[in-house]
């Protein structure tokens, strides 16, 4: 259910609230909902807006939103999460915004830009391993593109097809069959006159043992029930991903 914690400082919104409120502060004056198209949202019953638009508390809130050069965003997908997909984005300021999806909706909150880090390290798969690799050289296109999809559904086929083509005494195998796996895929963009520009990004596959680097070539999204070709899976250690992150969620100013 919908809800604004003036307190805390969250909202918790449909995914149509957000959108009709994220218009309402975007640049773009003509695409800008009015207040009773906020009103008919229910953003106004709220308390999150009023008739001259978004009150002073959801300003502040929205503050790294409307004026952030760059936003770091990542998406987990974990078969054995209650939520198998999930999504974080931070607009990168001094005060950030954060639009975070979980099971009982959008979470909009803000943080100052130390807070960061460990926000991302919580939502992401870069915990200790014992760094076996005992898996393939490489996997299909199709992961991937369930991953850029968010079709979590897809992702645990495709991995259970490729489990089922490797050895039984395999960790990764085991781990394939049984869904203990996660993908994360994370991504920076810089905002340019026409919006955000063409993201900068990574991908991993972790297991039990082994983080892996998916080495997807950034071509076309390929339908992920359709048919695949082979992308390089690379032993990778957390730290050195890691390396790349931290490089990624701070402002550029």
């Amino acid at each position: 259910m919908s809800s604004f914690d003036i307190d805390r400082g969250v909202m918790i919104l449909t995914p149509e609230q957000w959108d009709v409120l994220g218009r309402m502060v975007s640049n773009h004056i003509a695409q800008r909902p009015t207040p009773q198209d906020a009103a008919d949202a229910g953003l106004a019953d709220l308390g999150i807006t009023g008739p001259k638009g978004p009150v002073t508390a959801v300003r502040e809130i929205l503050s790294g939103f409307v004026n952030a050069r760059a936003r770091y965003s990542s998406r987990r997908l974990d078969p054995r999460d209650e939520m198998p997909v999930r999504d974080i984005t931070f607009w990168l300021e001094h005060r950030c915004t954060v639009e975070r999806y979980d099971t009982d909706g959008i979470h909009i909150y803000s943080c100052d830009a130390v807070e960061v880090p460990h926000i991302v390290l919580a939502n992401d798969h870069l915990h200790p391993r014992p760094m076996l690799d005992d898996g393939p050289d490489s996997v299909f296109d199709t992961l991937a593109s369930a991953m850029k999809l968010a079709d979590a559904e897809a992702a645990v086929d495709i991995m259970h097809l490729i489990g089922s083509q490797g050895p039984k005494e395999s960790g990764f195998v085991r781990d394939a069959l049984e869904d203990r796996w996660s993908i994360v895929m994370r991504m920076r963009e810089e905002r340019g006159p026409e919006g955000f520009d063409a993201p900068t990004g990574q991908m991993t596959l972790g297991t039990s043992n082994m983080l892996y680097a998916i080495e997807d070539d950034g071509g076309p999204t390929v339908n992920p029930r359709g048919p695949a070709s082979k992308i390089s899976l690379v032993p990778v250690l957390g730290i050195q991903v890691w390396a790349a992150v931290s490089q990624w969620i701070w402002t550029g100013r």
